[in-house]
């Protein structure tokens, strides 16, 4: 059955999800690439979700390595009031240009 978020509607009800550890915590731009551990840059969602991007993110990475000049963009949409992410948006342009988007639900 999909997770339905419609009534996680604050940032203090994500965290009491992710208190009982029913959802974790995602940094959009990961830390290992110049993210910070700050509010703007971590959304709280399930489990498979993190490690879908981290799968995308590891395919990137590999780009990289390979001498690619890239721009990284992880874009959360919402629906409704919820404060829970419905889809995450991955794009990557430069030397490739790829695009990828995680259902949440």
């Amino acid at each position: 059955m999909q997770p339905d978020y419609s009534q996680i509607d604050s940032q203090e009800k994500a965290q009491a999800l992710y208190a009982k550890k029913e959802l974790v915590k995602l940094h959009l731009m990961p830390l290992d690439w110049g993210g910070q551990d700050v509010a703007m840059n971590i959304i709280y969602v399930p489990e498979f979700v993190l490690e879908e991007k981290s799968r995308i993110d590891g395919m990137i990475e590999e780009l990289l390595a390979a001498g690619n000049n890239l721009g990284y963009s992880a874009s959360p949409e919402y629906k409704g009031n919820s404060f829970i992410a419905s889809k995450l948006v991955i794009k990557v342009s430069g030397d490739r240009d790829l695009e990828g988007t995680i259902e949440i639900w």
